[in-house]
């Protein structure tokens, strides 16, 4: 009788009561989602070569996180100094939002003079020797989507361009990845020689 009376009572409560708990805790799940930021690789840096017994090989990622006028930039890179036979290596990261001066090199991209194919005249103007060459990969002003520009020289403006961005990003460099809420698809693209023969293809 005790059995029956429990169960007439159990069948007596509204379904509602049953469901409260799930209501209660949907909330707070819901709350901790954030949205999905797109994470793309608009410019990469190559820096090679050198002489006297100093030589340099580094690949430079540039991750922009979020679309519209205020993306957060956040920089990559894998780099290998050899001087006079003593090799160090450093895989470390940027976050832009404590380093104004990332900005301020991406902006400086925008202002590197043009410049023109050679067409007929194609022989090379001196020789420079015992300075790393400097490759520039990224997006051309105005272009269309899938376009992409490549520029290399040595001692040139994209070498000035990177040894000058260099120097005011020296003091930025963290060995931790930057933690950015939403941008999920924020991953190393250099975290093994593989990885950088892969990011640094230019197609």
């Amino acid at each position: 009788m005790r059995n029956l009376v429990v169960l007439v009572l159990l069948a007596a409560l509204p379904a509602s009561a049953a469901q409260a708990p799930a209501r209660q805790i949907a909330p707070s799940i819901a709350s901790t989602e954030v949205p999905s930021l797109k994470v793309s690789q608009p410019y990469r840096v190559k820096q090679q070569g050198g002489g006297l017994g100093i030589f340099v090989d580094e690949a430079v990622v540039f991750h922009r996180i979020g679309e519209g006028p205020e993306p957060v930039w956040v920089m990559e890179r894998r780099r290998r100094d050899q001087n006079v036979g003593v090799v160090t290596f450093r895989h470390d990261w940027i976050d832009g939002r404590t380093c104004p001066a990332l900005e301020k090199a991406i902006a400086e991209i925008g202002r590197l003079p043009p410049i023109a194919m050679a067409g007929l005249d194609t022989e090379p103007r001196g020789w420079v020797s015992d300075v790393p060459e400097v490759t520039l990969i990224g997006p051309p002003a105005g272009g269309r989507m899938g376009d992409l520009v490549l520029r290399r020289d040595l001692m040139g403006p994209v070498s000035r361009w990177w040894r000058a961005s260099s120097k005011a990003l020296e003091t930025c460099w963290r060995a931790k990845q930057p933690y950015i809420a939403g941008a999920y698809d924020l991953r190393s693209k250099l975290s093994t020689a593989q990885d950088e023969v892969e990011i640094m293809r230019p197609y």
